[in-house]
């Protein structure tokens, strides 16, 4: 059995999005996954049990039959950080906790994929950083490094530094176009003159980026007021509706599965950003739109969403929303699957870690 340890250096790096990826393949190609999230961070309720969204959704996913307590031993609560930064945490335990439930998971499996926290050193206060629990496990370590010019590869060598030979490789994630050959003629060769495997380089992609609004209104704490049936709409950009009506329209040509956040009380922007094609709009300050912008988006199944926060501060929100949106949608899943197997080079990662595809 293999345990590989996924982190990245810096959140929204597309951890979650990676390890959903490569457990599906890997389950596809008749290898035995398992998962673990050893430190949860995402505060989730399921089968009434305080746990972490990420390892839920995994469960359900890859159809794991483990506990809930074995795949996310330990999640982050506000009690779990007064104890421990008032001396009474007892990290020894939550180590152990960690370390049963990882040998009740790992029963039966060929690898077990396990999620970092929202970064590399999220949890060591806790004594649960990735640095304290990889070795833990005795696990080969991946980093998915969301690609950044102003770090280049300083972070996937600084891991090399930190684990050493347990560092199986590197996968960049959410590439541009315009760096993509940068990565392919510079980068890449010099990780691998210093001994670090270039495993994959993922495309920034849209599709990926998006949300559903269900799951936006949900998020943002807002009220549906109308055009329920539009809920599964995928959004992927945000759009603050402050401009003048005749710049309206054409702004919003500009803009691709868009959500439009706005005033209650502009009626003519709300107007243009439903004749432009909005997924969405979300209005601010509690300000209810007239009648005749409801009757319009419920015509056109455009779902309006109430907020109270001032337009600038929702549209952060939906800003940040959108850029730590999770792959959980069917469509999403499905175009998961292409990118893994045209971006990442299986056939070598397997063979780094031992693995043999039956």
């Amino acid at each position: 059995m293999v345990c590989l340890y996924l982190i990245s250096a810096a959140g929204l790096s597309g951890l979650h999005t990676i390890c959903i990826g490569l457990g599906l393949r890997m389950r596809d190609q008749g290898i035995k996954v398992g998962y673990m999230k050893p430190l949860g961070h995402r505060y989730f309720q399921e089968e009434g049990k305080v746990t972490d969204e990420d390892a839920a959704f995994m469960r359900r996913t890859l159809g794991l039959s483990e506990d809930m307590e074995d795949i996310c031993p330990v999640v982050i609560t506000p009690e779990l950080v007064r104890s421990s930064l008032k001396g009474e945490g007892e990290p020894e335990a939550l180590r152990s906790r960690i370390r049963e439930a990882f040998r009740r998971v790992s029963e039966g499996k060929d690898v077990v994929l396990v999620q970092g926290a929202f970064s590399s050193v999220q949890g060591r206060f806790l004594g649960l950083s990735a640095y304290q629990i990889a070795p833990l496990l005795e696990a080969k370590v991946l980093v998915v490094e969301r690609f950044d010019d102003a770090f280049m590869g300083d972070n996937v060598m600084a891991a090399r530094d930190d684990f050493g030979q347990a560092l199986v490789g590197v996968i960049f994630n959410m590439v541009t176009p315009n760096r993509e050959s940068f990565i392919r003629e510079l980068l890449s060769p010099h990780l691998e003159a210093e001994g670090i495997a270039v495993l994959g380089s993922l495309p920034r992609d849209r599709m990926l980026r998006s949300i559903n609004v269900g799951d936006l209104a949900r998020q943002l704490g807002g009220r549906v007021l109308c055009g329920e049936e539009g809920l599964d709409n995928l959004i992927e950009d945000v759009v603050v509706g402050a401009m003048s009506t005749e710049h309206a329209l054409s702004i919003f040509r500009r803009h691709h599965n868009f959500c439009v956040v706005t005033g209650g009380d502009r009626s003519d922007v709300q107007l243009a950003a439903m004749e432009a094609g909005a997924r969405c709009i979300v209005l601010s300050g509690n300000l209810y739109p007239t009648s005749i912008i409801l009757s319009r988006a419920e015509e056109l199944g455009i779902p309006v969403i109430l907020v109270g926060t001032d337009t600038f501060t929702a549209a952060d929100s939906v800003e940040m929303i959108i850029r730590s949106a999770r792959t959980h949608e069917a469509a999403k899943l499905e175009h998961l699957g292409g990118l893994i197997e045209s971006h990442v080079d299986l056939p070598r990662m397997y063979e780094l870690l031992g693995i043999s595809v039956p």
